[in-house]
């Protein structure tokens, strides 16, 4: 992991509301993925919820009020904060396949996994695992 990472979100300001969504999604898969990843510990895992919980409430207002600085700086922190769960825990499915329709159809990486995020969940019974390991333990 980086020494540092800077976070300001005056830089992401501009940022048009297309691009906005798609990172957030980016950043939403990420900390799914971190969550429910085979080396998933209890440090990841409260990065990945606290990731999935700020982008739930701020992706809507980055992207339907972009001026919004508030709701752009808890997209970032969330952003950090999965890809600090995603760097220990891993990624999954969903990431592994989203390479190749996005570099076959030119599309966004965002937009790949957004169109794939929902079917590898169900397949993959994402729901009902995640629930049934993290109410055990590890």
């Amino acid at each position: 992991m980086p020494d540092v990472a800077i976070l300001d979100a005056a830089v992401t300001e501009g940022v048009p509301p297309n691009v906005t969504a798609m990172t957030g999604i980016d950043a939403l898969t990420h900390a799914i993925e971190a969550y429910s990843a085979l080396n998933a510990t209890p440090f990841t895992d409260s990065l990945a919820i606290g990731a999935i919980a700020m982008i739930g409430k701020s992706l809507p207002k980055a992207v339907g009020y972009g001026h919004d600085l508030a709701a752009r700086e808890n997209m970032l922190l969330a952003s950090c904060m999965a890809g600090m769960a995603f760097s220990s825990a891993g990624l999954g499915l969903c990431h592994a396949m989203a390479h190749q329709p996005g570099a076959a159809l030119h599309i966004p990486h965002g937009q790949a996994n957004a169109m794939l995020l929902p079917t590898v969940m169900a397949l993959t019974g994402w729901f009902a695992a995640s629930a049934s390991v993290k109410s055990v333990g590890r």
